[in-house]
């Protein structure tokens, strides 16, 4: 079952993360392409993003609100992106349809909200986003993706071979807007809306 996009629905794990690095060259000739120990994750994305957000979303299945905490982990290397949300609206006909889900499925989701947990860093050969999502539905995705200015796109491939496109734009200081688009079967394109704001900012620190 694929319920990855309700994750922008809530508007919550669908915050990309991206970070300004230019893949390492070998000096000489059978030098490794990867640094021991890279630079901790500090560039301008990463101390805008890191911190509390909350806000709300809305799509094709429905709509919903929720809080995220983003945060440095493993000595500054990895983003964490933690998500809660409460659904306040679903369209069960649209799950059924394009999710399988079952009247009980529908139920108890919208009683349990959704939790979510995404991690990213930066694939030192490429300098790609690499991020990885998990979450209370069981579902499990890869992403690769880059930023151009203040946008970053972001390709997900899940675990039963779908594929979904998120969009990040900063919006400004304070606010980030996530699309994301998600092809159905049947040729339809399921489409999910957040709309975020700060409420506690955290400093990012530069120290090894």
């Amino acid at each position: 079952m694929r319920f990855g996009s309700l994750v922008l629905l809530a508007a919550l794990a669908a915050i990309g993360f991206t970070a300004e690095a230019t893949p390492t060259k070998p000096e000489r000739q059978g030098a490794k392409p990867t640094r021991f120990l890279p630079p901790v994750l500090s560039d301008e994305w990463t101390k805008w993003i890191v911190g509390e957000w909350e806000g709300s979303g809305e799509g094709s299945a429905g709509k919903g609100k929720g809080t995220v905490t983003i945060e440095l982990a493993l000595s500054g290397q990895f983003l964490i992106h933690r998500g809660r949300a409460e659904i306040t609206a679903l369209d069960p006909d649209y799950l059924k349809k394009h999710m399988h889900a079952s009247d009980e499925e529908i139920k108890r989701f919208k009683r349990t909200g959704y939790q979510g947990m995404e991690v990213y860093t930066i694939d030192q050969k490429t300098g790609e986003v690499v991020g990885f999502l998990f979450d209370n539905l069981r579902c499990i995705a890869t992403g690769r993706g880059k930023r151009e200015g203040w946008n970053e796109t972001v390709e997900w491939d899940w675990g039963n071979g779908q594929k979904s496109t998120r969009v990040t734009e900063r919006a400004s200081e304070d606010r980030m807007v996530v699309i994301e688009r998600t092809p159905n079967p049947d040729g339809s394109v399921m489409e999910d809306k957040g709309d975020m704001k700060r409420i506690k900012r955290q400093s990012v620190s530069t120290k090894q």
